[in-house]
């Protein structure tokens, strides 16, 4: 009995929907997940909860309480609420958030869960629990500007998640950089807001704070943008619609939180609007 379930259990999947992270802290943070088992068998059987470790690269930074789970023939939704994980390992953590928002496709791996599962007819069995999690990553976590409104001073941005991960960073400052080696980048404007990454396609609006570009700007150049291009004075500045510039994070204001690292591997290309351009110039000039 305990090897045909082992093989059951090897050979279902587990897929996951939502996994959204808040509350975070300097070494925590709560956990959101929906997901949906497959390919469990024909006879439906009840798993009690379990202890998994979280593993990524082959490293465990943190572990996880899977909840009662009741499956049936087409599978089972598993599904828990603010769960706090504890991150034993957080160079790890962070690398598995680096590559989360760097790369197409990543796998992390539940594994060293003790199953007891209970059958029909009063059968009981316990296995093994070891999963690997295949996900998609951000892929570049694309960005582009929305919306600019002058008199608000403020910008809404859309941005475009891939992935099933959404995580809280509160209050977060970015950047519009200037691009050129690490270093020696530009800052173009200061963008602060609420920054929580939802799956798909979303929009965050920011407060942009203009800084200074070049001290010796000549006004008469002046600041209007129209549809034939970029102002003699946008052009002193060396801000152009065509070229690539960075949305590059900065820091939250969680002092001591982890997110204040993983905020700032986000760092996606963007190309500027007139209307943008405008804006900053006319912080410069004001």
């Amino acid at each position: 009995m305990d090897s045909v379930v082992q093989y059951l259990l090897n050979h279902s999947r587990l897929e996951i929907t939502l996994a959204r992270i808040t509350e975070c802290t300097a070494d925590s943070f709560n956990l959101s997940v929906e997901s949906q088992v497959t390919a469990t068998g024909p006879v439906g059987s009840i798993i009690d909860p379990m202890l998994v470790d979280l593993v990524y690269l082959d490293r465990e930074f943190g572990k996880m309480q899977l909840p009662r789970v009741k499956t049936r023939f087409n599978g089972a939704h598993v599904h828990f609420y603010d769960q706090t994980i504890h991150v034993s390992d957080m160079p790890i953590w962070l690398q598995l958030l680096s590559d989360l928002t760097h790369n197409e496709k990543l796998v992390y791996q539940l594994r060293n869960g003790e199953a007891h599962l209970k059958g029909p007819f009063g059968t009981t069995a316990q296995c093994g629990y070891n999963k690997d999690i295949h996900m998609l990553g951000m892929n570049g976590f694309p960005v582009l500007i929305k919306d600019v409104d002058q008199e608000e001073g403020k910008v809404v941005m859309t941005m475009r998640n891939l992935s099933t991960f959404e995580i809280d960073y509160g209050p977060t400052v970015f950047e519009i950089q200037e691009g050129g080696e690490e270093g020696q980048w530009r800052t173009v404007a200061r963008l602060k807001g609420d920054f929580f990454t939802k799956r798909g396609e979303f929009h965050v609006p920011f407060e942009v704070e203009t800084v200074s570009l070049d001290d010796d700007i000549d006004h008469a150049d002046g600041d209007e943008v129209n549809g034939s291009g970029i102002s003699p004075a946008a052009k002193k500045l060396g801000l152009d619609v065509e070229k690539t510039y960075y949305f590059q994070g900065i820091r939250t204001e969680k002092e001591g939180a982890w997110t204040n690292e993983a905020i700032k591997f986000i760092r996606s290309p963007i190309l500027l609007t007139e209307k943008f351009v405008s804006f900053v110039l006319r912080g410069q000039m004001g």
